[in-house]
Parts: C-alpha cells; structure tokens; sequence
C-alpha cells in the first residue's frame, strides 16, 4: 500500500491564526533548549504548525528543520539587534546554542553591550514582529497582471556532475491565479564559462508535462521558452512539468547553481551530485544574493559537507523574487 500524505493545515488561511496564541507558542518554544529541543514535533502548537506548514507526519526534525528555515528566512530583513534577540532566545544561533534560556539571554546581553531586562523587551518585540510576519495577508488577486497568471509551488532540481557533461533535472509544480491558463514561459540564465569567456550554450529537453511551442535568445546569456500545458488550468489548479537541461560537450561549467526567482515560488530545492572521484576542496550555500554577490566565486560562511555518496542537499522555504538562492563551490586543484 503506497504512504498517504499527511494532513497539512492551511497555508492560505493563516489569517485564522490568533496572533496571541502564536505570541504565546513562541514564547513556550524559547524555553529549555529552543527549537534544539529533543521530541520538539510533540511542543508544538496549532498556530505554528499552520504557519510553518508543518503535517501531521512530520517527525521531530522535519518539524525542526520546517521551524528554523521559516524563523530564520522571516527574520532576515530585521535590524541586526531584532533578529538576533529572536534567534538567539529561540536556540537558532549558532553561537548560542545553551541549554536554558536565561544562559542564551545572559549571551545575548553581552553580545549587545545591554542589561538582560532590556534584552528580554527586544527578544519580545522580536517575537511581535515574528507574528506580524507571520499573520500578514496574502497578496490581492483581485488584479491579476500577466506576470501573475500562475506562480511555482514547488521547484525541485538535481544537478548531476558525475556524468559526461553536466546535467540538471528541473521539476517544477505550478500553480494557476487566474482561470484558463494555457501556456508556461520557462528561462534560463548561464554564466559564462570562465569569467572572461564568451557565453556558453545549453542544450534543453522536454522530459513530461508540457510540449515545447517556441523558444528565444533574448540575450547572448538568457534563454526563453515558452512551454504548453495539455489542457488549461483554472484558478488553483496544479500541474507538474519537467525539463532536462545539459551543458554541451565539450564546454566547461562554472562551478554555481544559482535561482533567481522570477515569480513567486513557495519553495526550491536543490541537490546536487559530485563526481566521486573529483570533489571539491569547498562548497557553500547561496541565499539571499545579489546578482554582484556571486560574480567572483567568494566563499560564503555557509559551507556545506559532502555526504558519504558525493551529495548535497539544501532547501530554500519561499524564496523572494530578485534574490539568488543555490550553492557555489571551489573545484579540486
């Protein structure tokens, strides 16, 4: 017998939350070990379960993983000393990972050069400002312009370097906001092969759920397609399609898989798999970039470990448009 999903709360219907109970279920979670808490799927309310979009079978380090990416994706545009008075408190920083929650404020007061009253009044305007986040409305679809006409609900891609050429199977499951939506425009960008290089070629092929009509250049880096759906989606409706994506023969690739969304996308994941016999020496997480960060191939401090089979694996909860999110890495020498 096939697993049957878990039952998920609503995301669209978080404005049915009580912003005093998801105040009062963040405070109860910043006690004793924060979200490190060992069975941490058995200390979590309603509230954030909903906005977290934690299921029913989710164990404790699905939940865990689903509460830090949403805090800490949430908290990424506060003031330095907001967002670490609600990470710190909640066991999300990595240099306050104490065992009571008085030892992380105590840090935390030292860290600021403030008395830990002070401290504890940040950490709650923290958490006010967390729920706000949290309980915000959803964008009005009552004018829906072109570029609106449907959003990405999932994007999963796998990038395989262990073959002749590099290799990437992009799935997406998109979502119409409008009713009758036919068409899908997919795009790429590439960089250059080396940094001084000319630009570089792709070779793409359509592998299920919509049939290629037509595809453009719009610029020597960029590459447009546009892709039809087997029949139209109504407003909710979801559709899967995916797409293989190859580096030519013969041409390099530099070392980075970056996602620029275009649109909204709910979430991106992104594995990548190594040549086992030619890893290399670094490899980080890109999140939140500038188009200017991630010219130059700098480390970013997010390394990321290689597992025992040459994989990595990262995830990316609702990535904003114009941002960049994906992993770089420093070839063998």
């Amino acid at each position: 017998m096939p697993d049957m999903p878990g039952k998920a709360f609503p995301r669209g219907g978080r404005m049915s939350v009580s912003p005093e109970q998801l105040m009062e279920e963040l405070r109860t979670l910043c006690r004793g070990r924060g979200v490190q808490t060992p069975g941490i799927d058995l200390h979590v309310g309603p509230a954030l379960r909903q906005v977290c979009g934690i299921v029913e079978t989710d164990g404790a380090e699905a939940v865990r993983t689903k509460l830090r990416d949403w805090v800490t994706n949430a908290v990424r545009a506060f003031p330095a000393e907001v967002r670490n008075a609600v990470l710190a408190p909640l066991g999300l920083h990595e240099e306050a990972q104490f065992r009571f929650l008085n030892e992380r404020i105590e840090w935390l007061a030292k860290q600021q050069d403030r008395g830990a009253r002070t401290v504890r009044r940040r950490m709650e305007a923290g958490l006010q400002r967390l729920v706000e986040v949290a309980l915000q409305p959803a964008p009005s679809t009552a004018h829906v312009t072109p570029s609106e006409l449907w959003h990405v609900k999932e994007f999963d891609a796998l990038l395989k370097l262990d073959g002749p050429t590099p290799a990437c199977t992009e799935r997406r499951t998109v979502v119409a906001d409008t009713d009758g939506v036919n068409e899908i425009a997919w795009s790429i960008t590439i960089p250059s092969p080396t940094p001084d290089g000319a630009p570089g070629d792709v070779d793409v092929e359509v592998l299920h759920g919509v049939e290629l009509i037509g595809h453009e250049r719009p610029s020597p880096r960029r590459f447009l397609m546009k892709l039809r759906l087997p029949r139209p989606l109504n407003a909710g409706q979801t559709h899967q399609f995916a797409l293989e994506v190859k580096v030519p023969r013969g041409q390099s690739m530099r070392p980075t898989y970056v996602f620029w969304p275009e649109r909204m996308c709910e979430s991106f994941r992104l594995r990548v798999r190594f040549d086992r016999d030619d890893l290399p020496d670094s490899v980080w997480r890109v999140e939140e970039a500038l188009a200017r960060d991630t010219d130059d191939l700098t480390p970013w401090p997010k390394k990321l470990p290689i597992d025992e089979i040459g994989e990595i694996d990262v995830s990316f909860p609702h990535p904003r448009q114009g941002r960049g999110y994906g992993v770089q890495w420093t070839p063998r020498v």
